[in-house]
This record gives structure tokens, sequence and C-alpha cells, in this order.
């Protein structure tokens, strides 16, 4: 869905780690939040819009919190 946001095609060095990991992350909160707010115990008659909103505000920070536990690890 993200792909070539930044242009990483034959990129190497440190800032090309760091969009690849970041991009993941974002990658995986994004699926997250699609199924967060595609579940069947979500509010169904203002979902999309609620939902939208909350997503968009919170993707960062979970994209955050993804890459910190990733990194945690190391």
């Amino acid at each position: 869905m993200l792909e070539g946001y930044f242009d990483l095609d034959g990129a190497t060095g440190d800032e090309a780690v760091e969009n690849r990991k970041r991009l993941l992350a974002v990658q995986a909160a994004l699926e997250i939040s699609k199924a967060a707010v595609s579940a069947t115990t979500a509010n169904s008659g203002i979902r999309s819009q609620m939902d939208l909103r909350n997503v968009s505000q919170e993707v960062a920070t979970l994209a955050d919190a993804i890459q910190d536990a990733l990194e945690s690890d190391l």
C-alpha cells in the first residue's frame, strides 16, 4: 500500500534502513487499524467517521510502539 513512499529502490545506508523500518511499522499499524475498524464489535452506525478519526489520530503512536517493541529486542 505504501510502496515507493520513501523511494527505497537501490537506497543504501542508515537512512534507507531507518526509512524501511518506519515504513514496515506504519504498514503494521495500518493493518491493525484496518482490522479494528472492520471488526464486528465496532459501532456500525457511525463507525466510519468515528473509527477513521481515531485511526488517523493514533496510527503514528501505534507505529512508534511497534517500532519500539521491535527495537527493544535487538
